[in-house]
């Protein structure tokens, strides 16, 4: 990676304490973002997707710390900077977007007064001007009467409705980067459309580089530039849409695709599921992290850990027996 990108991201580790001594959540995590780009992570629960979120902003848990790597932004390192120094970064430079806006947003406090909050705190603009701001961009986020959601509660807004308020804390201070930590999680099925929606409409309009982490490898098919995807803490697979859509070489990737249904299923079809669990991340494999669950698994694999190789120009892998596989399409088909 060069200076020339956005956010730069490289061998970040993120370890908490347990019974056995320091165990890692993240592992090796290596990727870049560039300006109006949309960079989705994708993984199963308790794949470190959040933590590795959380780690570039510094608000992992207390308990949790990187323990290597680095994080640059324009060219500065993050880790190691002040509370103080970090205040100045997040909201301003690099904003979040945390999975359930419910609880992210105080109950207790209006809509208008979290956000001509959120305005003055980084910049020093009047309250009138950070009213009107905050009028504007619930405007921005499509949200229908402005003046009326911004007197309201967030207890009296519907789960879409305080998504959008979040994107709006999110985006008043003009940041140039967005991590969108699952932003549809429990919105049924139109307004998820319509949040993702959004965020691709934003990214046009302002060149805003997002980091969009979900569960779903189906919900970013249409919206992502590039796909990480990861699974205990360890990168599987990173490519174009195109590479990961179209040619997934980690049996991990293949897996995830099969999973998603299609219109064209054969009625009464069983569809497909990765068998087993996520091995306690407190006692790994020595080898490969998804050799528990892999259909392609040789002794080998649960020996040795496989590196991150470059198979193609952009199109990277985490798989001893790569070579060995074929090209595979998602689907029943299959």
């Amino acid at each position: 990676m060069s200076g020339k990108h956005l956010l730069e991201v490289k061998d970040i580790r993120v370890v908490f304490p347990g019974k056995k001594g320091e165990f890692a959540a993240v592992d090796g995590v290596t990727f870049h973002l560039d300006q109006g780009e949309i960079l989705c992570i994708v993984g199963e629960s308790g794949s470190g997707k959040t933590m590795t979120g959380l780690s570039v902003l510094g608000l992992l848990p207390e308990q949790a710390r990187v323990a290597a790597g680095t994080v640059r932004y324009q060219g500065r390192e993050l880790l190691g900077l002040s509370e103080q120094e970090m205040y100045g970064i997040r909201g301003k430079e690099i904003s979040m977007i945390f999975q359930d806006p419910m609880v992210s947003l105080d109950q207790v406090f209006t809509v208008g007064s979290q956000l001509v909050e959120a305005i003055r705190v980084h910049t020093k603009m009047d309250k009138r001007s950070a009213v009107e701001l905050s009028l504007e961009m619930l405007d921005k986020v499509r949200i229908p009467n402005p003046e009326r959601v911004f007197g309201s509660y967030p207890f009296e807004l519907s789960g879409g409705m305080c998504q959008r308020v979040m994107i709006a804390i999110a985006l008043c201070c003009h940041p140039k980067v967005l991590i969108a930590d699952e932003p549809t999680t429990a919105l049924d099925a139109t307004v998820q459309a319509q949040i993702l929606e959004l965020l691709v409409e934003l990214r046009d309009a302002t060149h805003i580089g997002i980091i969009l982490i979900t569960h779903d490898l189906d919900i970013v098919k249409g919206m992502a530039d590039r796909i990480i995807v990861m699974y205990a803490g360890k990168m599987m697979e990173m490519g174009t849409r195109q590479d990961v859509f179209s040619n997934p070489l980690h049996p991990y990737t293949q897996g995830l695709l099969k999973c998603v249904p299609t219109l064209d299923m054969p009625e009464g079809f069983r569809l497909y599921n990765i068998e087993g669990i996520v091995p306690d991340i407190q006692d790994m494999p020595e080898g490969c992290r998804f050799c528990t669950r892999c259909p392609r698994a040789e002794e080998e694999c649960c020996i040795v850990q496989p590196e991150l190789r470059e198979i193609a120009p952009g199109h990277f892998v985490s798989c001893l027996k790569v070579d060995e596989v074929s090209e595979v399409k998602a689907g029943w088909a299959q």
